[in-house]
């Protein structure tokens, strides 16, 4: 298994790629991402993921049009040079190289990353127990300051959250908002079951529109489960009779414990359990047969 960077269409190990240090990604931030996952060896709705990334792209006015190369076609390009079994791939689009400064005049082309690693597994055991999560000091991003519906490179946010849980010996922090709802994790949407209803925050709380979180509501209103996108405090979350966390690497995973307590049984429930049969298909059906690798449809 290796590792490949990919940098405006020039491929190499990792320790050999470089970015100027006058990219403005690296000064300020200024540049936005995702994260892509391949099974089979094929990349898992990149369609959605370019989708968002250029709508991110320009909500920061960053000049998509304008990029050196297709980002879809270098994904490809990188996934052959990588050749893993299973890859991670991170794409990231700077404004480019520029002045010191906050003024964009003279800024050049933008910046165009594709990062290709083996990719990560859950811990031992997290699909069938579940995993713990706790509910951090750290609140999210306000919609006003920096929305986080712009998936940018800024992640200090997510960060400084990510190293609370770290101390409090978690796998994944929640993030409320200043009015003291649920968001999302660091990394990750969530979504609790109580009273028999499958519930999410919804965007206008200040979270990432997930693509996982996507495809889990489309699921369960196709199979007709109760679902809504509805604000909740963290005692409903404690309280819950199932929990999990959605993501582009994690999937749906299961939550065990929530602040220390077990969720309910302390093992994942049958919504759960369902939604995770149903999602495991969906992606073996759309990527075991049918489909090119590197396929961008949906």
């Amino acid at each position: 298994m290796s590792e490949r960077v990919n940098v405006n269409g020039r491929i190499t190990p990792s320790e050999a790629a470089s970015v100027s240090p006058l990219d403005r990604g690296f000064l300020f931030g200024d540049g936005v991402y995702e994260t892509v996952r391949t099974f089979h060896g094929r990349p898992f709705r990149l369609g959605p993921h370019l989708d968002r990334l250029r709508r991110s792209a320009d909500r920061l006015g960053i000049p998509w049009p304008a990029a050196p190369l297709d980002p879809g076609a270098e994904v490809t390009r990188t996934l052959a040079g990588a050749a893993n079994a299973e890859s991670a791939i991170r794409i990231v689009l700077t404004r480019g190289v520029g002045p010191i400064g906050y003024d964009t005049e003279g800024c050049g082309t933008p910046t165009l990353v594709v990062h290709v690693r083996p990719c990560p597994s859950p811990p031992p055991g997290a699909r069938d127990e579940g995993v713990d999560v706790a509910v951090v000091s750290v609140q999210r991003n306000a919609r006003a300051a920096l929305d986080p519906a712009i998936k940018s490179g800024n992640l200090l946010n997510n960060y400084f959250a990510w190293m609370e849980g770290r101390r409090l010996g978690v796998f994944e922090p929640v993030l409320l908002n200043a009015e003291g709802r649920v968001t999302e994790g660091a990394t990750s949407n969530l979504f609790i079951v109580a009273e028999g209803r499958l519930l999410t925050p919804p965007l206008g709380d200040g979270l990432l529109e997930g693509i996982t979180r996507g495809i889990v509501i489309d699921l369960a209103r196709r199979e007709r489960l109760p679902i809504a996108e509805e604000g909740f405090g963290p005692d409903r979350l404690r309280e819950a009779d199932e929990a999990f966390l959605t993501s582009t690497l994690k999937g749906v995973l299961p939550v065990r414990r929530c602040d220390g307590w077990p969720v309910r049984h302390g093992r994942p429930g049958p919504m759960t359990r369902r939604l995770m049969g149903l999602y495991e298909d969906l992606v073996e059906a759309e990527t075991n047969t049918g489909s090119d690798p590197g396929s961008t449809r949906r």
